[in-house]
């Protein structure tokens, strides 16, 4: 692939990925507009890895905090449930640990079904369209007051069914988190803050499984600029997408993400 069709598709990923607009339907409309494809399997591992990079990069003191608490609880095992109980950060990583859980077992028992619908841009604009009825609902709700620290398990698991359901192309993956998140009473930041952490395993999981692919590329050295780019972009795309989530989401204007998933769910639509 060019080196400029991948630096595009980086900062397509890198927004899209954190703002709850659905990476997969702008990069089916986007191929449809300038007739770009999608990217391949290599470019799509390392533009995945951009947005880790975006996450570890915004949440780096929360990240730590965490990786702290789970080597806390593996030399403790015994003192889990009082680590639990006791250390809000140890309870925050269980949580996600729990979240993370549906869309494992969806990606293992039902992959090679939900691949049929990325051929599919009508399904993928009908999906743009629910998520922005998820929205919808989300930003109607009663303003939330729990913080990131008191989000339960019952929480976690809704909120995890949500990242579930995002492996269909058109449903945003941030969006319905962050709506499961609000629906449940965590006031909206922290809904955006879980749902950035809850990414971290999710990415690295589909990454660990792509490995093999990425090591079997027979062209990987002469995609190397491509692949480098892509991800540098990927990762600072991703990087202002969140501080832009999260400044959004402080002002009460989620709302704006609605008509906009409306909007593009329609042109996909209209030009599928």
């Amino acid at each position: 692939m060019e080196v400029w069709k991948a630096v595009i598709l980086g900062i397509i990923q890198g927004l899209t990925e954190f703002l709850p607009v659905s990476s997969s339907g702008h990069l089916v409309l986007f191929g449809t507009l300038l007739q770009v494809e999608q990217p391949g399997m290599l470019l799509e591992i390392m533009l995945h890895l951009g947005t880790l990079i975006a996450v570890f990069l915004a949440f780096w003191p929360e990240v730590t905090l965490l990786a702290r608490s789970g080597f806390t609880i593996l030399r403790n095992p015994a003192r889990a449930p009082q680590l639990v109980r006791e250390d809000a950060n140890c309870r925050l990583l269980l949580v996600i640990v729990l979240a993370t859980i549906p869309i494992a077992l969806v990606g293992l028992v039902a992959d090679d079904w939900i691949v049929r619908f990325f051929d599919n841009p009508a399904f993928t604009g009908a999906m743009l369209c629910v998520t922005g009825g998820i929205l919808f609902i989300a930003a109607r709700t009663r303003k939330g007051v729990k913080p990131i620290e008191e989000i339960s398990f019952p929480d976690g698991l809704l909120i995890g069914l949500g990242q579930a359901l995002a492996v269909l192309p058109g449903i945003s993956r941030s969006g319905t988190t962050i709506a499961a998140g609000m629906l449940r009473g965590v006031n909206r930041e922290s809904a955006a803050r879980f749902s950035f952490l809850l990414s971290i395993p999710a990415v690295l999981g589909s990454q660990v499984l792509a490995v093999k692919e990425l090591l079997g590329s027979p062209n990987i050295g002469e995609s190397l600029p491509a692949l480098a780019l892509g991800t540098i972009f990927a990762a600072a795309a991703g990087y202002l997408a969140i501080r832009l989530l999260l400044s959004t989401i402080r002002r009460g204007r989620l709302v704006y993400f609605v008509y906009y998933t409306w909007f593009v769910g329609l042109m996909v639509l209209l030009l599928a």
